[in-house]
């Protein structure tokens, strides 16, 4: 074997001389990516941390009167501005026990020092400038690093363009458009009215002064509550027509979509269906389970998020296996080394007798064709069964799950891959380009299959990807170190499934009050419902 030192979960690679240190990572096997662009092409305009949606008026406002108090075009100035704004807004969240706003974890360890007033300076920068250890990290502040890209792509802000027709690296709420159904401008001026004339002058006082005390941010609260906005107002208006807008405003298309706006209203659909209240994996289940038809037709958004669903299944299945595979092998060896083809033969082996003795399979030598998915649980079961077993039982689970995914779906795989190519989701490591290729499967046997899998799909496969993710780093995301043939576990990563965006737009649909804290279906969402039907 090549010299190596192990220790403290470090090898020294002897082409580099350097110590690799052994990092977490995500997606060990990379197969979330078709599910992140599927929800990109659902949802466009949020991300999975734009929780609350009344930040799109507020960020519209502040780029407002930024140009109109301070009217610099130096990046720097107006990060400083909405970096001490921000933080104003965590401090008003924390003193008052408002949810989900960005920041507020700082604001409230400052409220426990039992300050009599909070400086924005300090908060916000440290002396030599840098932002570790403030209310924010990230130099551009939470809208540098979770709403530039969604209010840009919904059509709210924009960055201008200098006389060398370069970016000027500061941004601007849009104007009002011809054809556009809501500006920047429009949602600015709505907010603006939802803010009291003292409370205005308050939070530009207090900002450019660089201190609030406690009775100041009582004073804010009501207006500057991300959380509410106030029903029957023109700002509730015009965040939720922006939802039912076309998904790119500002992007000419000939045949622009709404998958937001159908999305939107296939949730509040399954709100008024359900008895129990409605989340996001209850609505991408439901629209796999359906297979992407509502009222006896194949329905564009529904499709994707059936797509969406069928990867995420996929991807928690082959997660689940290598999840199990590593525990197995920890059985069988512990910290040490062990045969590659050693332990597929004896997973192979252990898996095989394991159907065969619950009848899963008539014999060691059946093979895929011959497997019998009507027997198996159905696939949301399947799911609940991997999470609550582990080691060779979650393997089996997973390979449970793979085969009965292809017999629920084969009948579909066409015209699911032509609706991804069409829309450019999906990849060559996505849950179609693996049952466009199992018809190769059917007269193997199972556990030939098994092996191929367990080799190629596992851990081959979770070599390639921590090797790209490595690059040129001394960061790996390995969870197994394979030298001369050999194996051995220094690590390993649970399945799971990615965030749709759904949970946030459910967010923004109660802030809106067309979902109530139950989230079950109000009477003004029914009403919107009947609207656009």
């Amino acid at each position: 074997m090549a010299t190596k030192v192990i220790d403290k979960n470090e090898a020294r690679l002897p082409f580099f001389g350097d110590k690799m240190s052994f990092v977490t990572g995500l997606d060990p096997l990379g197969l979330q990516n078709p599910s992140a662009q599927a929800y990109s092409y659902l949802l466009p305009g949020l991300n999975n941390v734009t929780g609350r949606i009344r930040n799109y008026s507020f960020y519209c406002w502040l780029l407002a009167e930024y140009a109109k108090r301070i009217k610099s075009s130096d990046p720097k100035e107006q990060k400083t501005f909405i970096r001490k704004a921000e933080y104003i807004i965590a401090l008003i969240a924390a003193k008052s026990g408002i949810l989900g706003i960005s920041g507020s974890l700082y604001a409230t360890h400052r409220l426990n020092e039992n300050l009599a007033e909070f400086n924005l300076n300090a908060g916000t920068y440290n002396a030599d400038g840098s932002t570790v250890g403030t209310y924010w990290q990230y130099g551009s502040g939470v809208f540098g690093q979770y709403y530039i890209g969604s209010l840009r792509q919904i059509g709210l802000i924009e960055e201008p363009i200098n006389d060398k027709g370069q970016p000027m690296g500061i941004y601007r709420r849009t104007a009002k458009r011809e054809n556009q159904k809501v500006s920047g401008e429009e949602i600015a001026a709505a907010f603006d009215k939802n803010i009291s004339g003292p409370n205005k002058q308050l939070f530009f006082n207090c900002l450019e002064k660089g201190t609030i005390d406690h009775d100041q941010l009582i004073d804010l609260t009501p207006d500057f509550n991300m959380a509410q906005i106030r029903p029957d107002t023109e700002e509730a208006r015009l965040l939720l027509l922006l939802l039912l807008d076309v998904d790119e405003p500002l992007t000419v298309k000939e045949h622009p979509e709404s998958m937001r706006k159908e999305t939107l209203l296939h949730v509040l659909r399954l709100a008024n269906e359900l008895e129990n209240t409605v989340g996001a994996r209850l609505f991408t289940m439901h629209a796999y389970e359906v297979k992407g038809r509502h009222e006896n037709t194949t329905d564009a958004s529904l499709s994707g998020w059936y797509y969406y669903q069928f990867n995420e299944y996929w991807q928690f299945a082959c997660t689940a296996i290598f999840n199990g595979l590593l525990d197995f092998l920890d059985e069988l060896a512990g910290p040490g080394w062990k045969p590659v083809h050693e332990l597929i033969q004896q997973a192979s082996d252990t898996i095989i007798e394991i159907l065969v003795n619950k009848d899963m399979q008539e014999a060691t030598s059946a093979t895929i064709s011959s497997i019998n998915t009507s027997a198996f649980l159905p696939e949301r079961k399947l799911y609940s069964e991997i999470e609550a077993t582990q080691g060779i039982e979650r393997v089996i689970s997973g390979f449970l799950l793979i085969w009965k995914m292809y017999d629920k779906n084969k009948e579909n795989l066409v015209w699911l891959w032509d609706y991804t190519k069409k829309r450019d989701i999906g990849g060559g490591n996505d849950v179609l380009s693996f049952y466009r290729e199992y018809d190769w499967y059917k007269n193997s046997s199972i556990k030939s299959f098994v092996e191929d899998f367990l080799l190629k799909r596992i851990i081959q496969r979770h070599q390639k990807v921590a090797y790209h993710k490595m690059g040129n780093g001394s960061q790996s995301t390995q969870k197994f170190i394979i030298e001369e043939n050999y194996i051995r576990k220094i690590g390993n990563f649970g399945p799971g499934f990615t965030g749709p965006r759904v949970g946030n737009l459910i967010a923004f649909l109660q802030d809106l009050h067309l979902l109530d804290a139950n989230r079950q279906l109000t009477e003004f969402g029914e009403l919107v419902l009947i609207e656009n039907n």
